[in-house]
């Protein structure tokens, strides 16, 4: 039983719940589509691989991170600096390797399945795919060496997840759909962004090059402010569209501006720091569901 939880920390489990949130804004972007005509089945299939998807980039990381020597380092806080279950049991790491391929296979096989089952999808879904293993497999031993890449990775992955669900669940794309999965892209990178902070040091040291590091955190926050900005713009014009539910989205809007207040003088002060990745990560997760709730509901 210990080695289950210390498996479910190598996959951060807690983080998974932005996965359920994208899954969700997904479906209910389907739903919409559908007339409110929804397989059962086939939304929790597209969850598992969802799932699977952001367990194998952890686990995947995690393992990079430790053979590296930069968990070692890490400044860790309770929303960055990975899970530390490895530097504590490092007779894991092996198992924390096949977990995060064997997660990446069961993404794989779901989304061949899906494609097998609605051919139709190929041109649309496969694409999506590719790229989603793609960045998977790349993000930390590449992607996090290139600045701008590590910053947009985050949120292409998660809104990969929400365009993979909508697809498959509600056939075809509409333009209102791809402006609205613009919010957990941005906020998702945000997410990321802010939690490279505090390791900025610990990822010099193992040669990776993220934003922070790149600009500097003042400049960096401001990175954070426009793409906050951006993913509330898209809110608020939803409002006079036929997607207005998602507006709801906009409830988050004060967690937002407190994390920027407490950031906008020492963005590497502790005493502000630390209460703001947490209000950002609540603004991660919390602002794609609402925009699901609203799309549901209203």
């Amino acid at each position: 039983m210990s080695q289950i939880w210390a498996l479910l920390g190598v996959v951060r489990g807690r983080f998974l719940l932005l996965t359920l949130s994208c899954v969700a804004l997904g479906v209910a972007l389907a739903s919409r589509s559908q007339a409110g005509v929804m397989a059962v089945g086939d939304a929790l299939l597209v969850l598992f691989g969802a799932l699977a998807a952001h367990a194998a980039v952890n686990a995947l990381n995690e393992w990079s991170d430790y053979r590296s020597g930069l968990d070692l380092r890490t400044r860790r806080t309770a929303f960055s600096g990975g899970s530390g279950t490895l530097v504590a049991r490092p007779q894991l790491l092996g198992r924390t390797l096949m977990l995060g391929l064997g997660s990446l296979l069961a993404c794989a096989l779901i989304g061949l399945f899906f494609l097998l089952r609605k051919p139709q999808l190929l041109l649309s879904l496969a694409p999506l795919g590719l790229t989603g293993l793609a960045l998977v497999l790349l993000y930390t031993p590449w992607l996090t060496r290139r600045p701008w890449l590590c910053l947009f990775a985050p949120g292409l992955g998660f809104a990969l997840m929400v365009l993979g669900t909508r697809i498959v669940l509600g056939g075809p794309l509409e333009g209102r759909d791809l402006l609205l999965i613009l919010v957990p892209l941005l906020l998702s990178n945000n997410l990321l962004l802010l939690s490279q902070f505090p390791d900025i040091d610990a990822d010099r040291a193992a040669g990776r090059r993220t934003l922070p590091m790149h600009l500097g955190c003042e400049k960096a926050l401001w990175v954070a402010l426009t793409q906050w900005l951006l993913a509330y713009g898209v809110l608020l014009w939803g409002l006079f569209g036929e997607l207005g539910g998602a507006a709801l989205g906009l409830l988050t809007l004060p967690l937002a501006l407190r994390a920027t207040w407490l950031l906008r003088r020492e963005p590497l002060r502790v005493r502000g720091l630390l209460p703001a990745l947490g209000l950002n990560a609540a603004v991660s997760v919390a602002t794609p569901l609402l925009m699901a709730l609203g799309l549901m509901v209203l």
